[in-house]
């Protein structure tokens, strides 16, 4: 992993081409001994969370695409709030379960999608930016599917900052997760790459931490997830601690050109 001297903007270099990276998808969700149960425990609350937000930002319901949806967790989720739903992932061993489960799933990448602009009221992307070749470029895309006042959710990793403390404290260690993350976003960068796509009103903040399996992994993740959240409230929503997952809401106005 490298880091950009100008924008900071964190990434692997040499990246895997695209081809190869579908071929390391097939069995991604069932690295470590992962199985389905694992990833629902993992990302519910973030699911949970996102969707209380979308429900009363859309009362009425809306249309959702979920980009890498995986098992198809969050989709269910909104599909029994009355959405219409649908979701893209590479693994087709994670999309036959979706399948089996009556979800609208497709086999692919973002970049097979093939639909007409202005076709959703939300897009969302759970810790799949820093699995992409060109982020800006989805991240267009994502705008011109969103309908205006459209709502963009995205969440990444935020790794940098502790690989450094390990580095300093000599601990090897692989949390950049290569080859699979070709980026590491910071708020800073984050933001950035998102108005460069043409959204506005962006907010980055830590969203409800992870829960994966392993008590010691657990105890991190849930404790510096949430001590993280206390401290953005009592800064008034300032402060945003490094080493933590960030999760950015955007809306698309559609009298904002793009960069």
């Amino acid at each position: 992993m490298v880091q950009c001297r100008h924008c900071k903007l964190v990434y692997m270099n040499p990246r895997p081409d695209r081809e190869e990276l579908k071929l390391l998808y097939r069995n991604y969700h069932i690295r470590n001994g992962k199985n389905e149960d694992d990833w629902n425990t993992l990302m519910e609350g973030i699911f949970r969370e996102t969707a209380s937000f979308l429900v009363k930002k859309f009362p009425e319901g809306g249309t959702l695409l979920d980009v890498g949806c995986g098992y198809g967790h969050f989709i269910e989720i909104m599909k029994k709030e009355g959405w219409s739903v649908m979701g893209i992932d590479p693994s087709p061993l994670t999309l036959a379960s979706a399948k089996k489960r009556g979800l609208n799933v497709r086999e692919g990448t973002f970049e097979d999608i093939e639909t007409e602009p202005d076709s959703f009221d939300a897009i969302t992307m759970f810790y799949v930016l820093e699995h992409l070749h060109e982020p800006l470029s989805a991240l267009r895309k994502a705008w011109r599917l969103l309908r205006p006042e459209g709502i963009l959710v995205v969440r990444v990793p935020h790794t940098t900052p502790v690989v450094r403390i390990l580095s300093l404290l000599s601990i090897p260690n692989n949390l950049y997760d290569l080859p699979f993350h070709l980026y590491d976003f910071s708020p800073r960068t984050l933001k950035e790459i998102i108005g460069m796509a043409g959204f506005s009103g962006i907010r980055i903040m830590p969203g409800i931490p992870t829960s994966p399996p392993g008590l010691a992994t657990k105890t991190v993740s849930l404790s510096a997830g949430h001590l993280a959240r206390a401290l953005y409230t009592v800064t008034g929503n300032n402060l945003l601690l490094p080493g933590v997952s960030k999760t950015a809401i955007a809306i698309k106005k559609p009298d904002r050109g793009r960069k």
